[in-house]
Order: structure tokens, then sequence, then C-alpha cells
């Protein structure tokens, strides 16, 4: 019994601490971005979906994303989205291709499955003020995907689901109840990431976003006026990143990326004029068909309240 209670209380400790064992911190590996594409962000990282499984993964969660969401097919907005999301990828670890689409949302989202398949929502296309920050996001989910960190985390839970099994003889129903609320869990963790995986993606996601020739300052400035503004709004702009929302610890640590990681460069992209077009023709695009779906709306009336059509004012 002394053993089984000794087991409990480490796989208890496991689980309540985000599994330590298995969440490896950015290593001084992938600390030079002079090796970007060049080295393997995942190595020594526990994963049992293969690269194979993992496409599958992501081919299904894509479908069923599609299914549930409006997305928005216009061609100019859509090449543009693309065109600055390969930008980064090029100058990324990733080793999948990416898939964009647009989803026409007026939430400030944006969100990458597994295998590549890349999610920006109309809201955050016109809440980013520059094409740099923009990018700066892009390059955030492109370094969740590069680190493969959503079947890393179905990965954890699969092992503590394992190790757990004999805990049901020495636990009784309180492990039991933890073991299925992971369980539940499961889905989450496609979009809902440990602190060490968004750490993790902040880090290499500013060394892509540099390489990828835009300004850092700007990755920085996004997050920080998202949070400061979730504080003082409720919907839209304070549901940005809910599933991972950036916190000052994260803000400084990436602050401190800025300043001992990444080389200085003489200059830097902070916008472009084609991102000023396609921002106006979305404002454009959306306010004119919001405008039709306005004037489609049935109107309510009372019985009563307009003249009948049976000769009454003739």
């Amino acid at each position: 019994m002394r053993r089984g209670l000794v087991f409990s209380v480490l796989l208890l400790t496991l689980a309540t601490s985000g599994l330590p064992a298995f969440a490896d911190k950015p290593k001084k590996k992938n600390s030079d971005p002079q090796n970007i594409g060049r080295r393997d962000v995942t190595r020594g990282a526990w994963n049992l979906y293969s690269p194979e499984r993992e496409l599958q993964l992501g081919d299904e969660l894509a479908r069923q994303t599609e299914v549930s969401s409006r997305l928005l097919k216009d061609p100019l907005v859509l090449a543009y989205v693309t065109e600055v999301a390969d930008r980064v990828a090029r100058h990324s670890d990733l080793r999948v291709p990416l898939r964009v689409r647009v989803v026409d949302s007026d939430e400030v989202n944006a969100f990458a499955l597994p295998g590549g398949h890349f999610f920006v929502t109309t809201g955050l296309l016109l809440e980013a003020r520059t094409e740099a920050e923009l990018a700066g996001v892009m390059s955030h989910e492109i370094a969740h995907v590069a680190a493969r960190h959503a079947t890393r985390g179905m990965t954890r839970v699969k092992v503590w689901n394992w190790a757990s099994l004999p805990l049901l003889f020495f636990g009784g129903p309180v492990v039991y109840g933890i073991q299925q609320g992971l369980a539940l869990a499961v889905p989450l963790t496609f979009l809902k990431f440990s602190r060490n995986d968004e750490r993790e993606a902040d880090f290499l996601g500013l060394q892509y976003h540099v390489a990828s020739g835009y300004d850092p300052v700007a990755f920085i400035d996004f997050f920080e006026r998202t949070r400061q503004r979730e504080k003082t709004q409720r919907g839209g702009i304070a549901k940005a990143f809910s599933s991972h929302p950036m916190t000052r610890d994260r803000i400084t640590a990436a602050e401190r990326t800025i300043e001992q990681v990444l080389p200085p460069r003489e200059e830097y992209v902070v916008t472009t004029s084609r991102y000023d077009e396609v921002q106006q023709h979305l404002e454009s695009l959306l306010g004119e068909r919001r405008r039709q779906e306005s004037n489609q709306s049935p109107v309510l009336r009372r019985r009563g309240s307009q003249k009948e059509s049976s000769g009454e004012g003739k």
C-alpha cells in the first residue's frame, strides 16, 4: 500500500504541474537564428504521433473547422494573407506545407492545427495596425506547428492516462475523476497549450519574425495592446487569443529574447502599401456585405400598425 501511495503522489504531482518531465524548455541549440531551417526543434521531445499521423489528424480537424466556420473566399485577401504566411514559413523550422484559410469572424484570433493548417480571422486582419504586427501573430502560430506542440500535448495526456491505470486500484474515485477530466480535455490541447509551449512559440516565433525581415517590436506591441484592452472590454478583442493569453511574464521574456538572442538589423519591415490596400479592401467588402444582409433582414410589424391595403387611404 505504501508503494501505491507514493506512486499516487508522484503522478498527481506530475498532473498538477503540467508534466514537467516531458515539457522541455527552449534549448541552447535553438538559440541561434542562423540555424533556422537546419535544426530539429522537436529533438528530445516526447511525441507518440508520427509525422504522417499528425498530417492525417490535422486534415480531419481542418475539415471540421471549415464546416463550422464561414470562410472568406475573396481572392485578394486570401492571396495576401497566404503571401505573408509563406514568407514567415520560409524563414522557419516548419517541415510541412502551410495551408491558409481566412475565417470571416469579428473575433481577433489566429490558430494553427497539426500538419500546417492555418486559420486567420478577418477580425485579426482589421485589428493589426501594420504588416509586421500581422506577421508577428503568424510567426507565433507557425512556431506551434514547427515544434509540434499539439501532438506533444496529446502525448502528455496519453502518458498520464496510461500511467494512472494502476492508481485506480489505490486512488479510488478521486484519481478516476482526475483521469476522466484529463481525457475530456484532450481535444482542447490542439489550441490550448502549456505555458512552456507558449514560451517556446514566443521564442521561436520571434526568430522567424526577424528572419523574415520584420520589426520584432511589432510582435510585442500587438500582444501588449490586446492584453491591455482585454482588461477593459468584453467580447471581440477581449476574446483575443483566449486559448493562449499573453501574460506580462511572456512579454518580459520576449523583450529579453529581442535584446539577448536576436541579431540587430540596420532596417526592418514595419508595413507595406499592399497591407494598407488589403485592409481598406476588406473594410469595404465587409461593410458592403453587412449592408446587404441588413437590407435583406425581415421587418416585423404589429398587426394594425400599418394601413391595410384593402383600400384605406385611397
